[in-house]
């Protein structure tokens, strides 16, 4: 049978439950002695292996101590919480601990909550028995903290509250302050006095109620609310509804309620708050431990191997897809590459191909045609650069005082089988700002000369820089160590007139 399996333990004996989806499965209790040890172990042998058990311990024998310690952190803190639960319950190995928070004032010490079942005789055969079989112990919780969860949000108080119910142990009373287990007291009741009277449940929670004004863990001034779980018809006598001389009222809840919201499906026929205690023990983590560190060792060890599996599991798929999309990329690459390299080849043969139909020429024809008609240019102009030489001498002559620096010839490449003379003419003007003028004047006196060169080409190259504004003069700063500024002009000759 799927589901949890929690082992409800009081003084009478063990009975294991299961409790699946809302539905809670009773087997047949097993009594203390001998008889039932045997028994026990039978169920744990057929039990699955590994299958995990929580323990419900439901004894009068606990234990809470409220003690303000030092606010410690770190590794100091455990070491700390040992030493004062071996102080407070030395005999036992069945303890645990609850902080509560740190006070407001002073040194703003940390309130814990020191609990333990302070009788491990009835505890120890039980538990060894589990140690021993292959079954697993997955937690040891108490009712007392259990019982928290019997109390519904909407009636959860900052303000301290007592809440009584029933279990097959007894009636147990618990303090609870803030959300918080303060107190808990579990009393037998007589065989057959389930449930218990109203009489008898007013005296236990008044004595309840006495002993924690008497501690101060109740206020001795204003209302508490005591919280009675039973069914409403339950109590043989009916219980009044508030104490006025000690300011402690009562108040029934329904049980019904309480599992719809805990999601339990079996149906409550009395006032016992196991089936209730059963369903919220299998839906809530993270209770108070009791169970010693050794006794949880095989649980531990167990979620430990199964985190590394599931570790392992997980970087196993991990490189699995990894390793996946790398063989499908390099697939992609290499089909790519293949493709492109069948491209390259078709390419470089269909080149081969052109290039063996072609003539084999010693030079490109392009090349020997230039050089056929640079040399026929020449020819043609054997006469040199005297015909334009004396064109330029003709139409400087009647300007004096110019300075010539110097003349450069050259025959252009052929166009249409006639070549074109063209001679660079580079003059040098006064230099400095106070001749700008002169230079300006000097600079438009030589074009205009030149400009008499009807046949020629004349192109401008470069001019003083006054020359290139469009205001009639602008006198240019020049910077120390500039050259001498220059005119140069490009004359270009027809092919008709070398």
């Amino acid at each position: 049978m799927a589901g949890q399996r929690i082992l409800y333990l009081n003084a009478d004996g063990l009975t294991p439950f299961v409790v699946e989806r809302g539905e809670i499965h009773a087997t047949p209790p097993f009594s203390t002695g001998e008889q039932g040890l045997t028994a026990f172990d039978a169920y744990l042998r057929n039990c699955p292996p590994d299958t995990p058990l929580t323990l419900l311990v439901d004894l009068p024998d606990e234990s809470h101590q409220l003690e303000s310690v030092p606010f410690v952190r770190g590794r100091d803190r455990q070491p700390m919480i040992a030493r004062r639960q071996n102080q407070l319950f030395g005999e036992t190995p069945y303890r645990t601990y609850l902080s509560l928070g740190r006070a407001k004032e002073g040194r703003r010490d940390e309130q814990i909550l020191f609990a333990a079942l302070t009788r491990p005789g009835v505890i120890q055969p039980w538990l060894e028995r589990i140690q021993h079989s292959s079954c697993i112990l997955a937690r040891m919780v108490s009712v007392g903290f259990l019982s928290r969860t019997l109390i519904t949000p909407h009636r959860a108080s900052p303000a301290p509250l007592l809440l009584a119910h029933v279990t097959p142990a007894g009636l147990r009373v618990s303090c609870f302050d803030k959300g918080q287990l303060r107190f808990t007291r579990l009393t037998p009741l007589k065989p057959g006095a389930c449930p218990p009277s109203g009489k008898v449940l007013q005296t236990e929670v008044q004595r309840s109620f006495d002993y924690l004004s008497a501690q101060r863990i109740l206020p001795r001034k204003g209302k508490t609310t005591a919280h009675v779980l039973a069914l409403p018809d339950a109590p043989a006598e009916p219980i009044t509804g508030e104490n006025t001389e000690h300011g402690l009222a009562f108040e029934i809840l329904d049980p019904q309620p309480l599992a719809q919201i805990l999601r339990l499906k079996s149906r409550l026929t009395s006032a016992d708050s196991l089936p209730l205690l059963l369903q919220a023990l299998a839906t809530t983590p993270h209770l108070p431990q009791f169970a010693p560190a050794e006794a949880l060792a095989e649980h531990r060890l167990r979620r430990a191997a199964q985190a590394i599996g599931a570790l392992g599991a997980a970087t196993l798929l991990i490189s699995l897809g990894i390793t996946t999309a790398n063989l499908l990329d390099a697939r992609g690459q290499r089909h790519l590459a293949e493709t492109r390299l069948l491209q390259v080849r078709a390419t470089e043969k269909h080149l081969k191909a052109v290039t063996d139909a072609m003539p084999a020429t010693p030079l490109p024809l392009e090349q020997l045609s230039l050089t056929l008609a640079t040399a026929k240019a020449l020819i043609s102009t054997n006469a040199g650069p005297e015909p334009a030489l004396r064109q330029l001498a003709a139409a400087l002559a009647p300007l004096p005082g110019f300075k010539l620096r110097h003349i450069e010839w050259t025959v252009s490449a052929p166009t249409e089988r006639l070549a074109f003379q063209a001679l660079r003419v580079h003059f040098s003007l006064p230099s400095g700002a106070e001749h700008a003028r002169q230079r300006v004047a000097q600079t438009r006196a030589l074009l205009t000369a030149l400009g008499t060169m009807s046949t020629a080409d004349i192109t401008i190259e470069k001019q003083p820089a006054e020359m290139n504004d469009t205001q009639p003069l602008r006198i240019t700063e020049e910077q120390s160590g500039a050259e001498t500024p220059q005119l140069t002009v490009r004359i270009q000759f027809p092919p008709d007139h070398p």
